[in-house]
């Protein structure tokens, strides 16, 4: 960059650069020389070269977590048998991990807003490998309970960070598009590789090995996590912490997850549940009139107030209670209408999950040259077209006729609905925000899954009737399945409705193209040029590009 004298003032130019936040050059006036640059220590240089790797990082921690979710809804029964869980108790087997992780979901995203991602992120995936291998050796109900609690302790501190960590990391455009078609496919991955994971080591050596493989995974991936990820210098004033809001959410969150997950089973009237969602209802409320009033707060609304963010949470509610809708119904099927054994399930599974890889990676380079809305209406349709194929399902129906090509339509169905939506739901928030952002949208995620199973398990549970559920194979209970596929096909023109609520949001949040230009900027007096390399979405953002000055340039 060529350099500006000007008399008696200085010019500051702030541009974007890879880490998204805006550096400041100054051009002090007759300044001809620069200080000498420090050569950088050996750890500085490791880290330097590591920084590439940041991204499958956070990538595969995503994976693990998934990973783990997936895989213990297929062990379930081999884990309440070993362990002597009652009917009553088993529920806990799956809930105690989801409830725990969605519930401290916002204030973990904000926290690592307030003291950095990086610490955040490190924090939480060493206390999940820990509690992964202290699952593993569980030997009676309660200890496994608390040890699954604490360990979606360690995943909440981790996903909201790692999709912060891409948005700062990653400029607007091909760059961010690109990273999160690589977070994405290693999310869609992990989600049937749980269950492929779960069937092999179920039939083979056991599932405390579940957890101790996420364990040993998790352990190896932090000191990768330690390099790869920069050293951004802590805050010079101390972050202020709203700890009233903060419990207020985190209750408030937990009870409605509880709630959801644990209606079918205890009721959704009974002692037990309905009120544990009243008054959590009342502390999500009084939790949103404390955060309008506070100086710190922990959830500031002004996030709401970001153009694509809302829609995308609402939208990310629905579509997730969809897919897994889809994953579960269809597990069912092969187990129960066809009488597959765990192993052959996880094998039918696989399609999907090598699927997912390259269709995910491939919409990551070619997404920022398509329009977003279109994109997820398409999305939507084929979704419905794979709840409509598996509802034609039953147990003399050839796997290669409907379930392989229902496969094929659902992931890239998924690839065009979810991978636009984790990019508009962080495109336009500032640095400052994006834990926040990334936590809130998760935890969308994790309402809307539990929330779909629930509505489809009526759905299908009054169907079926007392029809059992053996996992070994009953045909009879394809009437309940087809009915819960018809509710999946329901929840379209819901998301549809919400879509076209939205749609303002969403056009604006579209990016068709993303060319590159060049900004030039012709300092006065001497009237050299300095010229910035950009793009488009960068530039129109108003926390990317900035130009401070005290004379106009």
């Amino acid at each position: 960059m060529s350099q500006a004298h000007i008399d008696n003032e200085d010019t500051i130019v702030r541009m974007p650069e890879f880490s998204k936040e805006a550096v400041e050059y100054t051009v002090p006036d007759n300044t001809t020389s620069s200080s000498p640059e420090k050569k950088p220590t050996r750890i500085e240089a490791i880290r330097e070269s590591m920084k590439p790797a940041l991204l499958y990082v956070v990538s595969t921690a995503q994976f693990l977590d998934i990973v783990n979710g997936a895989s213990v809804a297929v062990a379930l029964l081999p884990i309440a048998k070993d362990l002597k869980f009652t009917t009553s108790e088993a529920i806990w087997i799956i809930n105690a991990y989801t409830i725990a992780f969605a519930g401290l979901l916002l204030i973990s995203g904000r926290l690592g807003d307030l003291f950095g991602h990086r610490r955040v992120f490190l924090f939480g995936l060493f206390w999940f490998a820990l509690w992964s291998l202290v699952v593993s050796f569980s030997t009676s109900p309660i200890m496994f309970v608390m040890a699954r609690v604490l360990q979606g302790m360690g995943a909440a501190n981790t996903v909201p960070s790692a999709m912060a960590l891409i948005a700062t990391n990653y400029p607007p455009g091909p760059a961010r598009s690109k990273a999160f078609g690589v977070f994405g496919a290693f999310g869609g991955m992990g989600a049937v590789t749980g269950i492929l994971l779960a069937g092999g080591l179920i039939s083979s050596i056991g599932w405390p090995w579940i957890f101790r493989i996420s364990s040993i995974a998790a352990f190896l991936l932090w000191p990768l996590g330690f390099l790869a990820i920069p050293v951004i210098p802590p805050k010079a004033e101390k972050p202020k912490i709203d700890f009233i809001g903060a419990t207020m959410a985190t209750l408030g969150v937990t009870g409605v997850v509880f709630y959801i997950s644990s209606g079918v089973d205890y009721g959704w009237a009974s002692a037990k549940t309905l009120p544990v969602f009243l008054i959590s209802i009342a502390l999500l409320f009084a939790f949103v009139f404390v955060e309008s009033k506070v100086a710190s707060p922990i959830m500031p609304l002004r996030v709401w107030k970001y153009r694509t963010f809302s829609a995308s949470v609402i939208l990310a509610f629905v579509q997730m209670a969809m897919m897994q809708g889809v994953i579960f119904y269809s597990n069912m099927v092969f187990q129960e209408v066809y009488g597959w054994s765990s192993i052959k399930t996880a094998v039918g599974f696989l399609v999907h999950s090598l699927l997912a890889v390259v269709v995910f990676t491939v919409m990551g380079r070619i997404m920022p040259r398509l329009r977003l809305k279109p994109l997820i209406l398409v999305g939507l349709v084929l979704r419905c077209g794979t709840a409509l194929m598996f509802s034609f399902v039953d147990e003399n129906t050839p796997y290669m006729r409907l379930p392989f090509p229902a496969f094929v339509l659902h992931v890239f169905g998924i690839g065009f609905t979810m991978l636009p939506l984790q990019v508009t739901a962080v495109r336009d928030a500032e640095n400052k925000d994006q834990g926040l952002v990334g936590a809130i949208y998760n935890t969308g995620l994790q309402l809307g899954a539990p929330f779909g199973l629930a509505v489809l398990n009526v759905i299908a549970i009054s169907a079926n009737g007392n029809e059992p559920s053996t996992g070994h194979g009953n045909p009879a209970l394809m009437k309940g399945y087809r009915n819960a596929f018809y509710g999946i096909i329901a929840f379209g023109p819901a998301v549809a409705s919400t879509k076209k609520a939205e749609s303002k949001d969403l056009e604006s949040g579209e990016s068709a193209t993303q060319e590159e230009q060049i900004v030039t900027v012709t300092a006065p007096e001497n009237g050299e040029p300095v010229a910035f390399e950009s793009d488009v979405s960068t530039i129109s953002s108003k926390q990317e590009y900035s130009l401070e000055k005290k004379h106009q340039v």
